[in-house]
């Protein structure tokens, strides 16, 4: 009796936060919410962890079905302050290993972004805050992709909503607010799943209004409550039939995992010093002698 009541307060448990999230999307449904309150909500729902580790591959696929792949570490952190602190990792082929793409973000929105190639020595390279501009490191991702969308530095309108095969979207197309020169040209448009606030479509525009990647997020995961995580993210180039595809296959929320002194051109200089071409190569992939989960 005991077994069947409890099952049932839990049923009932279960009924009620499906119903107060089913509450909450029937609210943003409503015409007056404007496209920016969406995106609020979008980074509130799946806001960053604190700390987080993941084990990626990036495989590079041509108009011809020829594959190239690469295996990369992702690091990032939230400190106490609000300040934002990223790191990808090149660890496989030797000819990338020790490239590495840096990004800071102060709690004033102010982002710096660096890249560290090995074979020109020790020194970072400033990236530009290209939007959908320059591919990175002969992918179809670019930096500003890789990093993640600042809000503030964007602005958001709020068209149709869309469904396609019973589901529905919000649809937002998206333009810069500082750079006066392109902020009445549209980068991207998002289509947001609205059962779970999940950008799950972006297409991206060239400075002629045509459509010249396409991104989709795949095999979404569950983190925390609503928070979703994609394992797989795809980038279409419609110009040149290439692609890029992000697989993660492994990620850890621990402090452990994400010291602050990587995120430091003294470390990647310490770890990963200038090459000489004629240094003996090591083809062995770091990734195969590891086991890996999820």
């Amino acid at each position: 009796m005991k077994l069947l009541l409890r099952s049932q307060l839990f049923f009932l448990l279960s009924l009620l936060i499906s119903l107060f999230h089913l509450q909450e999307c029937i609210g943003f449904s409503s015409s007056e919410t404007t496209g920016a309150e969406i995106m609020e909500e979008v980074d509130k729902r799946h806001k960053q962890f604190p700390y987080i580790y993941e084990e990626q591959s990036m495989i590079l696929v041509d108009r011809y079905g020829e594959q190239d792949t690469r295996k990369a570490r992702r690091y990032s952190r939230v400190e106490e302050d609000g300040t934002v602190r990223f790191l990808l990792l090149f660890d496989y082929p030797q000819e990338v290993k020790g490239v590495a793409l840096i990004a800071n973000r102060e709690p004033d929105g102010k982002t710096n972004k660096y890249i560290y190639l090995p074979a020109y020595g020790e020194q970072l390279l400033e990236s530009a805050d290209e939007g959908n501009g320059d591919n990175f490191l002969g992918t179809d991702f670019s930096v500003e992709n890789l990093t993640g969308e600042i809000l503030s530095d964007h602005r958001y309108v709020r068209r149709d909503d869309r469904e396609v095969e019973k589901v529905k979207y919000f649809v937002l197309d998206v333009y810069k607010t500082k750079n006066t020169s392109t902020k009445d040209r549209i980068l991207r448009r998002h289509f947001i799943q609205q059962d779970n606030l999940y950008i799950t479509l972006t297409h991206h525009f060239d400075k002629h209004r045509r459509i010249a990647r396409i991104q989709s997020h795949h095999d979404l995961k569950e983190v925390d409550h609503d928070m979703l995580r994609a394992n797989m993210i795809l980038m279409e180039n419609m110009k040149n039939q290439h692609q890029s595809l992000i697989k993660t296959s492994r990620r850890i929320f621990s402090h452990d995992y994400v010291p602050l002194e990587i995120f430091t051109a003294e470390w990647l200089y310490e770890n990963y010093p200038h090459i000489e071409p004629t240094e003996e190569i090591d083809t062995d992939d770091p990734f195969d002698k590891k086991e890996t989960t999820e």
